[in-house]
């Protein structure tokens, strides 16, 4: 079980849906919950010799107000305190790529990380920390849809399985959530028996049931590019509240590159997902 949570709080939109679904789930399980809101540092034009206007107005246009990282810290403190969950919160304020990687650094110390789906619509400095907690904390984490309200149900959860180690790790770190869900449903796409070996989709149902954990399994098929559009489809089509999943990257040099069906995840999301890494 989760014992304690860290929630990152974006403060330069609306964070309604990430700090209720935050505190929903650290009631769920009875955790301490720690809010962070990051305020991004304005950069000096007086190091940015030989910079063009307009690159200096591109580089600034998304940095965050101070009085909005107070007002979301409050909106969280209100909702934590209102649902009786223990509590801290603080703010934190760095250069965009030092904030983003001391961000990750924290969530080290916490058993889940709950953070906000970057919105392509609305760009800001906090649009790479899901790959940078992802990547570097070594913990899982739960990102929230922009679109999501309210808090999170646990009714049916769906778990997508390739077989492969992200996604083992997905399943362990999900385990206080199955063990909540009323439907679990597993599904793999294109399944390959050559390549899954003994870690079936159907291996991972034998398994989830030696933890009286009933779970249907899914053998969908879609096209390599679109293999993210019909995992989210199959969660729309069949209710899911909560995703289950690995998250794949491709190492380059010292950082990661998100995979085609994870990156597709991060800009698609229309429900809850634990991601593990």
């Amino acid at each position: 079980m989760p014992s304690d949570i860290v929630v990152h709080i974006p403060a330069d939109r609306p964070a309604d849906g990430v700090v209720a679904c935050a505190v929903s789930v650290a009631k769920a399980f009875d955790a301490h919950l720690d809010g962070i809101v990051c305020t991004y540092q304005p950069i000096n034009p007086a190091i940015m010799v030989g910079a063009s206007a307009a690159y200096y107005a591109a580089a600034t246009q998304y940095n965050t107000d101070a009085d909005d990282a107070a007002a979301r810290l409050d909106q969280f403190e209100i909702a934590a305190r209102a649902a009786g969950v223990t509590h801290g919160a603080r703010s934190i304020c760095d250069t965009p790529v030092l904030a983003n990687q001391a961000l990750a650094e924290i969530s080290r110390l916490y058993d889940l990380t709950i953070l906000a789906q970057p919105d392509r619509a609305r760009p800001g400095h906090q649009d790479p920390l899901p790959e940078a907690v992802l990547f570097n904390s070594g913990k899982p984490m739960l990102m929230v849809p922009y679109i999501h309200t309210g808090p999170l149900a646990l009714d049916r959860v769906l778990v997508c399985w390739d077989g492969g180690r992200p996604a083992a790790r997905a399943v362990h770190d999900a385990m206080p959530f199955l063990a909540r869900a009323k439907t679990i449903d597993v599904v793999a796409v294109n399944e390959d028996e050559d390549v899954v070996g003994q870690a079936s989709a159907n291996a991972l149902l034998a398994h989830l049931l030696r933890h009286d954990l009933a779970a249907t399994g899914h053998h969908l098929t879609a096209p390599p590019s679109n293999i993210h559009n019909t995992i989210l489809s199959f969660a729309a089509d069949t209710g899911a509240n909560l995703l289950v999943m690995g998250g794949y990257g491709h190492s380059r040099l010292r950082e990661f590159i998100l995979g085609g069906v994870t990156r597709g995840i991060f800009r698609s999301l229309t429900l809850p997902a634990l991601i593990s890494h």
